[in-house]
């Protein structure tokens, strides 16, 4: 990170006040300002996004996933608290204002008030009834059969209080992936943000058919078929990565589509936050995130305002930079151009949200450089993080291996090929391990063959971390 960049993320951190966000550890006070600006362009109505002055519209969200139990439970707290208490006290109201309804359709002779029964409907919903009245035979008044059509297919209906009843889920906890697949046919808008626990290792292998396909949208479970699409959260507070990797295989890979928050130092120093006094910072940023996430509630079930929220940005220079920047990384990190190409606009949508959602700080100021800069801290940190679980999960195989051959070596001298061809180990890799053995004083060689010394075990226990530099 140039020293320029540095100076940019140094400033950002400081506005934000990642210290007092991470209880003195800054890694934990980054992760969770990133998941704060990330969850608030989740919660965001579909179609919400960045318009550049050139009129383009770059779409917001991002996947992500927690590991560590310093991140993950500061995440929990101050992030999916107060976001799934919005849900509920929507869903709470929702059960109330329905059961007395019920109760008010009961009385007689007369209710004493009514619901809203009539909604102006969309372009679409007026589209559509015109094309299929009597005499629609004859082609609309102003325009083709086919322009009503486009306005069929390009607006949803209307919603009113019965569709908000049936979908009224823009937060969804999935402690299971049958709760998960029950909540989401309530997927508010067809799209809802999914928090996801990671509680034992073979969890991430129960969602591996789900989530490819939901983080992609193509999951059919609308009251009529509609396809619907979730931005997730997954925590992994037990540090589980670590272990799923060494036994990774088809069904866990979905866990490499999102972006990974890691605590410690993952290779990279953060850099000194910025020591200008003139600096005006952004005070209570965690009662700001809960505002910000009740008016992102707000404006995402407001049935009288259904515009997407959009934001103008002048990022003729960043949304380039930062494919290539993800483009150089693809080697180090294969795919993080599918996973992190929205973070950019993603962070700055959300953190605009965060400070908008109280009275402006007079003076408050950050870059989109800084932000840039914080995306790149992020993507090279997973980096980081990837490789370390790569080493240890060779090492563990190796280990493995290792532990195979001792137990096989029990039984009496043997010969390179006996040993390998039994076990399942390459010829190459079993010599390899040898070796090794030797070299350990675990076995010895005697002629062409090979026996265990006796007294000797291999250390039991997990592989020890290494970091390596991206």
């Amino acid at each position: 990170m140039t020293s320029p960049d540095n100076a940019a993320l140094s400033t950002l951190l400081r506005v934000f006040q990642v210290d007092a966000l991470g209880d003195g550890q800054p890694d934990v006070g980054v992760n969770q300002l990133a998941a704060m600006a990330i969850t608030l362009a989740n919660l965001a109505r579909p179609g919400s996004g960045i318009v550049t002055p050139e009129g383009r519209l770059l779409q917001i969200g991002t996947n992500l996933l927690t590991t560590g139990p310093m991140v993950t439970g500061a995440i929990i707290d101050e992030v999916v608290s107060p976001t799934r208490r919005c849900q509920d006290n929507l869903l709470s109201q929702l059960s109330r204002l329905l059961k007395e309804n019920q109760a008010e359709d009961a009385r007689h002779p007369e209710r004493r008030w009514r619901l809203q029964s009539e909604l102006k409907p969309s372009a679409g919903e007026t589209a559509l009834f015109g094309l299929f009245q009597e005499g629609s035979e004859m082609g609309p008044m102003i325009g083709t059969h086919a322009n009503e059509w486009r306005k069929v297919v390009s607006t949803a209906p209307s919603m009113g209080f019965a569709d908000l009843v049936e979908l009224p889920r823009a937060f969804i906890a999935a402690p299971s992936l049958k709760l998960l697949e029950k909540q989401l046919t309530g997927a508010h808008l067809g799209q809802a943000l999914v928090a996801i626990g990671l509680n034992h290792v073979t969890d991430a292998a129960k969602f591996g058919d789900l989530c490819p396909s939901l983080m992609d949208g193509l999951i059919p479970a609308g009251p009529s078929g509609e396809c619907v699409s979730g931005r997730l959260l997954v925590t992994d507070g037990r540090g589980l990565l670590r272990e799923i990797a060494t036994t990774a295989n088809d069904k866990s890979a979905w866990l490499t589509r999102l972006l990974w928050l890691v605590e410690g130092k993952a290779g990279l120093e953060l850099p000194l936050l910025s020591e200008d006094r003139e600096l005006v910072r952004l005070d209570k940023p965690n009662t700001r995130f809960e505002h910000a996430v009740q008016l992102g509630f707000a404006d995402r079930f407001n049935n009288h305002d259904t515009e997407p929220q959009l934001s103008q940005y002048g990022f003729v220079k960043y949304q380039p930079r930062w494919v290539a920047f993800l483009t150089d990384m693809e080697q180090s990190l294969p795919g993080i151009t599918m996973v992190a190409r929205r973070l950019l606009a993603s962070l700055v949508f959300g953190l605009r949200r965060l400070v908008e959602a109280e009275d402006i700080p007079k003076g408050l100021r950050y870059s989109i450089g800084g932000v840039e800069a914080l995306a790149r801290l992020l993507v090279q940190r997973m980096a980081n993080h990837r490789a370390t679980l790569l080493y240890s999960a060779d090492e563990a195989r190796r280990l493995k291996d290792k532990r195979k051959i001792l137990t096989k070596l029990t039984n009496g001298r043997l010969n390179t090929r006996s040993i390998y061809r039994p076990l399942h180990i390459g010829a190459d890799l079993c010599k390899e391990l040898l070796d090794e053995m030797e070299a350990a004083k675990l076995v010895e060689r005697n002629g062409s063959n090979w026996e265990r010394i006796e007294g000797k075990t291999l250390p039991s226990g997990s592989v020890g971390h290494l970091q390596l530099e991206v």
